[in-house]
């Protein structure tokens, strides 16, 4: 009896703790072969308005064990809030210092969230936009299936 209050005290704690995502997808990269010409974009036309005053974006990456390098660098062009274009570079840590990829994922693929902005005003009324793009040296990059973009 006091196992079966454990399990569902912990469903319960587990599902608290779930992120309240307002925008949620991804865009597969044919043959996990990015070129740097292929920018994929998201149009958050379906984000609901007046969910929250304050967003969190993160960048979704899901690649597998042929990517060839420990981080990836991404160009971000983004139209929020008004129609001025804002660009961006992040890099994103993929792999720690001891040869560990960072991450979920046990089989040949692994995701990492990588937070983009916090506390991000946001119009829903307007038209929303991310664009990214890999700004790598290779002019076509191996091993990334996915790019998403997750808004919460």
């Amino acid at each position: 009896m006091i196992r079966y209050f454990i399990v569902i005290l912990f469903l319960v704690c587990l599902a608290s703790c779930k992120q309240n995502e307002v925008y949620y997808e991804f865009e597969t990269i044919p043959q996990s072969k990015w070129n740097k010409s292929h920018n994929i974009c998201f149009s958050m036309d379906s984000v609901p308005g007046n969910v929250k005053p304050n967003y969190h974006l993160s960048i979704e990456i899901a690649h597998n064990l042929n990517y060839p390098y420990k981080n990836l660098w991404l160009s971000i062009d983004y139209l929020l809030q008004d129609s001025v274009l804002k660009q961006d570079t992040l890099e994103c840590i993929l792999m720690d210092a001891a040869g560990k990829w960072l991450g979920s994922g046990n089989g040949p693929t692994r995701q990492l969230s990588v937070l983009y902005k916090t506390d991000f005003v946001m119009d829903t009324a307007q038209l929303n936009q991310i664009c990214i793009r890999h700004a790598m040296q290779d002019i076509q990059l191996n091993g990334i299936e996915k790019i998403g973009l997750k808004v919460y």
